[in-house]
């Protein structure tokens, strides 16, 4: 029988490749969410009108972004299985599933916060475990190194892990509403997590769309290079990071709706409700 994962990375890639429409949504989209919110931090409170504006345009900000990325992940489940799926059909769609999106990302970002404050105290940790070591090891291996594996580590559960296991769970609420937080649904949302090749996928997508502008944002500009050159390359590099920021993105939730497809002898189970006749007597 056919691997649930076969072609996996050709199918991921391929999605994608046929929703540039939907990529163009995302770069054009991103970029009015993100300067609409730099306005909004500007806007005074010094008014009670003021404040009722910044209450109203900031639910307007985060239901329209909790929908553009609900809907994306919920586009991506539906393009692979369906020959034609419709991105503002997932919009639609998912308007109804924001309060469960909304409790799925503010869970992921408090855990996201909680697991980066640990690297406030990498010195004292990297002492104490260096100190628990046997004298023989505590001899070769000095306080420094051992701050050093101990960021390393939370680097990995921050960037890769965490978001790993809770993204899938992620696109099942954008699917399923609060029933992807119950039964099989939550289930499936551990499929990608089994999958070596997810977690290929999406190292790969993490180092292009989020390790690579970060390198390009904080190029030197080079010595006695003009106001002008440095503002064009400044732009030049933000511009390319962007663009593969948001591809990359595109990519990961390709990738999640792909793993999550299920094997071949439980697709019925999943996707069909089954019918229990009443035997004659």
């Amino acid at each position: 029988m056919k691997s649930r994962m076969a072609g996996f990375e050709r199918d991921t890639i391929t999605a994608v490749w046929n929703s540039k429409r939907v990529w163009l949504i995302h770069l054009i989209a991103n970029a009015l969410l993100f300067t609409a919110f730099f306005y909004w931090l500007r806007i005074d409170d010094d008014s009670g009108l003021h404040i009722v504006m910044t209450v109203v345009l900031g639910a307007i900000l985060v239901l329209s972004t909790l929908s553009l990325h609900g809907a994306t992940l919920d586009y991506f489940r539906h393009a692979h299985r369906e020959a034609s799926p419709r991105f503002l059909q997932a919009v639609r769609e998912t308007l109804a599933r924001v309060p469960a999106f909304l409790i799925w990302t503010l869970i992921f970002g408090y855990a996201l916060y909680a697991i980066g404050g640990a690297w406030d105290y990498d010195a004292q940790v990297g002492g104490y475990t260096r100190h628990l070591l046997p004298g023989v090891m505590r001899s070769h291996i000095g306080p420094r190194s051992m701050t050093s594996a101990f960021v390393t580590l939370v680097g990995i559960v921050f960037y890769i892990l965490w978001p790993i296991i809770f993204l899938p769970i992620g696109s099942q609420l954008a699917s399923f509403n609060f029933r992807g937080f119950t039964g099989h649904r939550l289930l499936a949302a551990l499929r990608p997590v089994r999958s070596l090749r997810f977690w290929v996928m999406y190292v790969l997508c993490f180092a292009i769309g989020m390790y690579v502008p970060y390198r390009l944002a904080f190029v030197e500009p080079q010595e006695h290079a003009s106001l002008h050159s440095q503002t064009v390359s400044m732009m030049a590099r933000l511009g390319i990071g962007y663009v593969l920021l948001v591809t990359a993105w595109m990519v990961v939730c390709s990738a999640i709706g792909r793993a999550m497809e299920p094997e071949a002898e439980t697709e019925i189970v999943d996707t069909i409700p089954q019918q229990v006749k009443p035997i004659a007597t």
